[in-house]
């Protein structure tokens, strides 16, 4: 691999370490492991720009590239701050927090920071490959490159969109006015997670972008592992509570809507839990 290479993914590298470390210190500081989550989409952004201004690659499609991520990351740090802000430490952070302090509080203290912001860190690093190759290379702008913009916008409208009819089916569930026990309207009519599903599109995107670049296949590392991480970690520990909160009208659910790739429903769904 070319040196240009390593070297920006030795700087994106430290970069992130030092940001995620910063983030795990402010985190003790409120004992609140769940900033994290908050911090996670703008880990992207601050490790593409530092890398660009240290590294003094203002390639075209790199700086392109770096923007539409800055887009993604600041709506989603957007999304997850207000949806936290004013509340307690998420229930998964407090039940691990709760857990990990009975074997003494250095345990707490190095499993947060190992299992919460370092590996965090590790799988940014690996799903940001297109980004650090698009930094390194100085393939000029072409027609594959702009497919894959195409492509990541549409994931981006897609993911934003379904975010924002959850967002707005959550708080008329909060406000006592929608009857219904399960979001399965408008694009959640199609798929079970079409948030995630857009999420996806977003980083299969990025690789399409990646692709005119030397080692351009390598950045298929990023789509994978998202894609996986949606479909076969996150996905099915949301559907394990949904089907313990709601079990008819879940099953139901599954019955009749695509898990991942949006598809027209099998049948007519019911809105209410037996």
């Amino acid at each position: 691999m070319e040196p240009t290479v390593i070297y920006s993914l030795t700087i994106f590298s430290l970069i992130t370490l030092i940001y995620i470390s910063c983030v795990f210190l402010l985190a003790q500081l409120k004992e609140d492991n769940s900033i994290m989550d908050i911090a996670y989409g703008p880990a992207f952004m601050v490790g593409a720009w530092s890398t660009i201004v240290i590294t003094n690659t203002y390639y075209l499609p790199a700086l392109i590239a770096t923007s539409l991520l800055s887009v993604w990351a600041i709506r989603l740090c957007v999304r997850i701050a207000r949806k936290n802000w004013g509340k307690p430490e998420d229930a998964r952070y407090a039940a691990w927090r709760a857990t990990w302090l009975q074997r003494g509080r250095l345990y707490f203290v190095l499993r947060s920071f190992i299992q919460i912001n370092l590996l965090q860190g590790i799988i940014i690093i690996a799903i940001s490959t297109p980004l650090i190759l698009l930094i390194s290379s100085t393939t000029p702008l072409s027609a594959v490159f702009y497919l894959g913009a195409v492509v990541m916008l549409a994931g981006l409208l897609y993911e934003s969109v379904a975010d924002w009819q959850l967002d707005a089916f959550l708080s008329r569930k909060r406000a006592g006015t929608e009857p219904a026990v399960l979001m399965t309207s408008g694009l959640f009519r199609y798929s079970r997670r079409p948030n995630y599903f857009g999420e996806s599109l977003i980083w299969w995107g990025f690789f399409i972008m990646a692709l005119p670049t030397t080692y351009g296949l390598i950045a298929i590392l990023s789509p994978l592992l998202i894609t996986y991480v949606v479909t076969k970690i996150t996905g099915p520990m949301l559907e394990n509570i949904f089907l313990e909160k709601y079990p008819d009208a879940y099953r139901a659910y599954m019955a009749s809507t695509n898990y991942f790739v949006p598809g027209l429903p099998r049948q007519k769904l019911g809105t209410t839990d037996k």
